[in-house]
């Protein structure tokens, strides 16, 4: 049996109160397909900010795939240096694991510059093993939008050492993939790709089977007692941060308390707006919020909700959300801000309404759009639940095990072909 590792030390791991991750599914959907999957993951969880483990710990998903947890530090604010440290601690302690075991077939990884190719590239290069890179996010291009217009060139300046490390590890990569066409064209600009190496697109979509059971659960939150009758329900769910426009989104429910009292907010998930979130809740009769939910506690809620918020605000840089899918599984209409492939999507599709992040008149606008025509947002939802199924985790992983197995075979043939012109030599010489 092959080993396979991934190398991500982010995302919420298989237990946690949050959607399945990208890296949870590939290890299990390739677990599934007689390859044996070890995720080498930070004992520090990003999305809930406190620790998994006190040190070292393996967690037995199931047969065949194991997720590791590896020591890190903490850190409190997404963007900070502690973050860094943070990933050059896991780098560290990884990478000296990995010369402690048996040497895997194949590594996925989801690359951060700023950590300089550790602990993958010096390692795999070295050991002849096949990377496959995840472009998961644009980094670290997404910090240097976040500051003023006047220091970015200094900053770009300074990471050039980053960008010209990234370039030699693309170009040393087997294959890549990336959740969205926008993310993946840029792997490949980078990269330069040659004929050589392979590319997919893989989407983070959702086992829409198991989703729609998951919406027949008895919804166990506050909303059990509320009666819908002709209201309108929005629903945001994910993380309470920053980049998403929950501020605006907030101050929109608020002008609409009086003005439209069928509309309700719904809000599930966690984050540094958590606050906010409940403040408003305290206020306004229209905002809910339910704190961070599990799968199956939040697919029941999904089925009660008309409208999906994919709202963000103009620093964010993100391709194709994972709440997109689903919303569309779940087949809510979607107000969307993001400028990514989501955006032409949503419009060729007619799945929502697209509006200017922390617009609020833009917000509003779209909001009414959905409210005001009951016929439209019907077309909006009957097209989301179609567009659903093209998203489905096992269509979208099954693109990926082609990639590998294409990828492994090329490794196999080369030994192969080495083998045979050492044999060959051997018996010159022996003539």
């Amino acid at each position: 049996m092959k080993t396979i590792w991934l190398v991500n030390p982010y995302g919420p791991i298989e237990g946690e109160k949050w959607r399945d991750y990208s890296f949870n599914q590939i290890g299990k959907y390739l677990a599934e397909n007689s390859f044996n999957v070890v995720w080498w993951t930070s004992n520090f969880a990003h999305h809930f900010k406190k620790y998994r483990s006190e040190g070292w710990k393996d967690i037995q998903v199931r047969e065949n795939f194991t997720i590791r947890l590896v020591p890190s530090t903490s850190y409190k604010k997404n963007i900070s240096f502690g973050r860094f440290f943070k990933d050059y601690v896991f780098s560290t302690n990884a990478k000296k694991m990995f010369l402690n075991l048996d040497k895997p077939d194949l590594i996925i990884e989801s690359l951060n510059p700023l950590t300089m190719g550790n602990p993958t590239y010096k390692y795999s290069k070295k050991n002849n093993i096949p990377v496959i890179i995840d472009q998961m996010d644009i980094w670290p291009e997404f910090i240097v939008k976040q500051l003023n217009v006047i220091f970015r060139p200094f900053v770009n300046l300074l990471f050039l050492p980053i960008y010209f490390k990234r370039k030699r590890i693309y170009q040393n990569a087997k294959g890549f993939m990336a959740l969205g066409r926008n993310y993946l064209d840029f792997a490949l600009r980078i990269g330069k790709v040659s004929d050589k190496q392979k590319s997919v697109l893989v989407y983070n979509g959702i086992d829409t089977k198991n989703f729609h059971k998951l919406m027949q659960y008895e919804d166990t939150s506050e909303l059990k007692n509320i009666i819908k009758n002709d209201d309108i329900w929005f629903v945001f769910a994910g993380t309470l941060g920053p980049s998403y426009d929950i501020v605006n989104v907030l101050s929109c429910a608020e002008s609409l308390e009086k003005s439209n009292q069928n509309v309700k907010f719904i809000f599930a998930g966690s984050g540094p707006l958590d606050n906010e979130v409940r403040l408003a809740q305290s206020k306004l009769k229209n905002v809910i919020f339910l704190g961070p939910l599990l799968p199956e506690q939040l697919a029941p809620i999904y089925k009660k909700c008309d409208i999906g918020l994919s709202t963000y605000t103009l620093k964010s840089n993100v391709d194709m959300p994972d709440k997109f899918y689903d919303y569309t599984a779940a087949g809510l209409a979607i107000i969307n801000s993001l400028r990514g492939e989501v955006r032409e999507i949503i419009e060729v599709e007619k799945v929502g309404i697209n509006y200017n992040g922390g617009d609020k008149l833009s917000l509003i606008s779209a909001i009414n759009q959905c409210v005001e025509s009951k016929r439209t947002l019907e077309i909006f939802k009957k097209n989301s639940s179609k567009l659903g199924t093209k998203y489905d985790s096992s269509k979208q992983n099954k693109k990926l095990l082609n990639m590998i197995n294409d990828i492994l075979e090329i490794k196999e043939s080369g030994n192969t072909c080495k083998n045979n012109n050492q044999d060959d030599e051997e018996n010159n010489i022996s003539l």
